[in-house]
């Protein structure tokens, strides 16, 4: 049985990996190195993107194969050692929280050791990506180190290699779609990325206090009530659907209204005091990325208002689903 509140955890480590100081620096030089064009062709508009997306996805393929198996092994290993189960969690709680506060205060000088593999030459097709990909895993570079070793020490507690290979699945899953999109939109991102290179350091503290969170939420072993919390609010939802149906759907309705609003009033008053100083056009502004944003969230809204979509059933459905 797999906890979905896990599942979501290591997706939300594999997005936090993916945006620490470590990675999100070097992502153009992955990417780059990845399609097998320079710099400069990678941010070309007319440059071809479909043979650095392949690419790019059999590199997820590759770092994906190592992460799982390292899931199935702390998995197994967690079986072998379930006799003991709660003294193992309080240690693996115990240097997972280590690991959070040495992202915050950086004493633990250890975790800078890295080994990295290095290909003078990206090996050829998508078999070289995949070895790229692979390459990856194996450099446990110290940023992406501790976030995955706290994975891996979850995975630990599920005591089951399928558990564990789930696991480490979400976690690559989490890793992998921001690279792909990356590479997708590489201009829009090394745009967004200059502004997010000045926040590094604050990416850095949240990254150590999730992790702290998690070391606590293992050591306390108050990770299954926190599953079991979020099952009753599902049968809570599905229970309020049946007797009023029109709730949820004014609730959901409401919810996805309220990004694209905030985004909406946030884009015109950037908008008016930019073309006090400018002669910039209205079009200028329409970025193809938030109007996808805003135009996704108010359908959303309109199906649920509608009844067309229940949104409730859905988040039932997610919630009560605990395994295969």
């Amino acid at each position: 049985m797999i906890e979905n509140i896990n599942l979501a955890i290591a997706f939300a480590a594999g997005i936090i990996s993916f945006l620490s100081p470590c990675i999100l620096p070097i992502i153009p030089s992955y990417l780059s190195f990845i399609g097998g064009i320079s710099a400069k062709e990678l941010t070309n508009s007319r440059t071809l993107k479909w043979g650095i997306f392949i690419n790019t996805l059999f590199f997820v393929l590759g770092f994906s194969i190592i992460f799982i198996f390292f899931g199935i092994v702390f998995s197994s290993m967690g079986t072998a050692l379930s006799g003991i189960s709660n003294i193992t969690n309080k240690i693996a709680g115990i240097i997972v929280i280590l690991f959070g506060l040495n992202f915050i205060f950086s004493f633990w000088k250890l975790l800078n050791i890295e080994k990295k593999f290095y290909f003078k030459k990206k090996p050829n097709g998508i078999i070289g990506s995949v070895l790229l990909g692979m390459a990856f895993a194996g450099g446990w570079t110290p940023c992406i180190g501790p976030i995955l070793a706290s994975i891996l020490f979850l995975a630990g507690t599920t005591e089951q290699g399928l558990r564990g290979s789930i696991l480490l699945a979400s976690y690559s899953v989490g890793l992998g779609v921001p690279f792909v999109l990356a590479g997708l939109f590489i201009s829009f991102f090394q745009k967004r990325m200059e502004k997010l290179k000045q926040h590094l350091n604050i990416i850095k503290s949240v990254s150590g206090i999730f992790l702290i969170m998690i070391g606590i939420l293992i050591f306390s072993g108050n990770l299954a009530r926190l599953n079991i919390f979020f099952f009753n609010m599902a049968r809570n939802l599905e229970s309020w659907s049946q007797e009023n149906p029109l709730g949820p759907r004014i609730l959901f309705g409401i919810s996805f209204l309220i990004l694209p609003i905030t985004m909406i009033f946030f884009y015109i008053k950037h908008i008016l005091m930019i073309k006090k100083s400018s002669n910039l056009k209205i079009k200028d502004f329409i970025l193809p990325v938030r109007l996808t944003i805003i135009i996704s969230f108010i359908s959303l809204s309109a199906l649920s208002f509608s009844g067309i979509l229940d949104i409730s059933k859905i988040v039932v459905s997610w919630f009560v689903f605990q395994g295969i």
